[in-house]
């Protein structure tokens, strides 16, 4: 009797701890309007710290293979960018109004940047500036796939 008591207990536990952990597993993928901004704003500084540390391997895995932008300039894939990004010297950066949405896989995010920041020997304006990026979520993890910056470019 109590094998077959202990044995029914054991199960009930089971499915219990089974009916608990389901939703908390579903609850830590769904992202919500709170967290899609902590999430944006955690990857927009990785990102932003890998260009103004040079870290080219981290940005190696950061933008995606398919990564494209595109800038008063034009448009360009990730291979043109990376030249830009070797040219650059970033001392600096602020973000502000950081604003994300979140869509399936993605996330979208809007922000102002300021830099204090060289390219070609020449110093851009430190004033802020909006920028758009698109991150997509992969068995990889997070990559920024699509950048734009409309602003001039030496």
């Amino acid at each position: 009797m109590t094998k077959i008591f202990f044995k029914r207990s054991l199960i009930l536990l089971s499915i219990l701890t089974s009916l608990i952990a389901v939703p908390m597993l579903g609850q830590a993928q769904v992202i919500t309007a709170a967290n899609a901004q902590v999430e944006a704003e955690k990857l927009e500084r990785l990102w932003w710290d890998q260009v103004k540390n040079g870290d080219m391997q981290g940005l190696e895995k950061t933008v995606s293979p398919n990564y494209q932008q595109v800038l008063n300039i034009g448009a360009q894939n990730k291979a043109a960018w990376m030249e830009i990004i070797k040219k650059a010297k970033i001392r600096e950066y602020a973000l502000s109004n950081l604003k994300a949405t979140y869509s399936e896989n993605a996330l979208i995010v809007s922000y102002a940047i300021a830099t204090k920041e060289v390219i070609d020997g020449k110093e851009l304006s430190g004033k802020p500036q909006y920028r758009l990026d698109v991150w997509q979520k992969s068995a990889a993890g997070w990559q920024v796939i699509a950048h734009a910056n409309l602003n001039p470019v030496p």
